[in-house]
């Protein structure tokens, strides 16, 4: 009889269990949604993190100093429409590295930030085990990620942080900084009609030619999918920048002289519409979701 080999002996090792990737969305939002439960945007924000009885929704305010009242709003809100919620001040950028913190973003199915001031948020978590966590959410477990003006804002790899309104297309009337990165091919601007924000993107533009400037309306929201495409949802119009422009002398100018741009294209979205990112086309609306606006 042959000697009985060692348990596993020339057979390949086992393989540990890998677990399917799913890609997660965005949810940017212009700022000002109805914060109620027949609120369209805020109803849309649950569907996507599973519905009523499944969603759990991480709810932070790190965009604001003191965001409590705001996190107790909107927890009344997306209880009220059947997700679980906790909230999350995060005030303090040592949180963003606590175990607690991740391990409560582990167990939700969507984070979800407030607005106030983008650049405070991005200050609180950037390059934190937080911020880390969210990005690896969206890239590999279907994590919805979410967020209203400065939460919005603040999604993309660059970002405005300030600029008159009043201003004109030069550099000297627009301020930047780095984003979070979790929308890489374009930048938000968020209020944009109500608060007369096209110049703002045009000088983006005209020195980031390669990315795409999103002009959200208020109560007007993207949902995301990274890398393909997004549709539009809301009472507003989503504005599109196609920043491939024909020309530009911003590198031949100083900060505050008046910048050139040609052949600028732009596309004004409503309600149902949607952007391709791979073709950079728009999209219409399915006749389906036409019928049912008419009814």
């Amino acid at each position: 009889m042959a000697p009985a080999r060692k348990r596993g002996a020339g057979a390949p090792a086992r393989q540990p269990a890998t677990r399917s990737r799913r890609l997660g969305r965005l949810l940017a939002i212009g700022g000002r949604e109805e914060r109620s439960a027949s609120g369209e945007i805020l109803q849309h924000l649950v569907e996507l993190a599973g519905g009523k009885g499944r969603a759990h929704l991480l709810i932070c305010s790190g965009a604001m100093d003191d965001g409590r009242d705001a996190l107790r709003e909107y927890q009344r809100v997306f209880e009220t429409l059947g997700a679980v919620t906790t909230t999350e001040p995060l005030f303090e950028r040592p949180r963003g590295n606590s175990d607690a913190l991740v391990e409560r973003l582990e167990r939700a199915t969507a984070v979800f930030f407030t607005g106030g001031d983008q650049l405070q948020l991005t200050a609180m978590m950037a390059g934190t085990r937080f911020g880390e966590a969210i990005r690896a959410g969206l890239q590999t477990r279907g994590l919805v990620v979410a967020g209203t003006s400065a939460g919005a804002a603040a999604m993309s790899s660059t970002m405005i942080v300030g600029g008159p309104s009043d201003g004109s297309v030069r550099r000297a009337d627009v301020e930047l900084a780095p984003g979070l990165g979790y929308w890489r091919e374009a930048l938000i601007d968020t209020h944009f009609s109500e608060r007369g924000r096209v110049n703002r993107l045009l000088t983006l533009l005209a020195e980031n030619p390669q990315i795409l400037g999103i002009g959200l309306d208020e109560d007007t929201a993207v949902t995301v999918t990274p890398g393909r495409g997004f549709r539009v949802l809301g009472s507003g119009v989503t504005t599109v920048f196609d920043g491939r422009v024909q020309y530009t002398n911003a590198a031949e100018v100083e900060r505050e002289e008046p910048l050139a741009l040609f052949d600028v294209r732009v596309h004004v979205l409503p309600r149902g519409y949607g952007f391709d990112l791979v073709q950079r086309v728009p999209q219409r609306p399915s006749p389906r979701s036409r019928a049912g606006r008419r009814g």
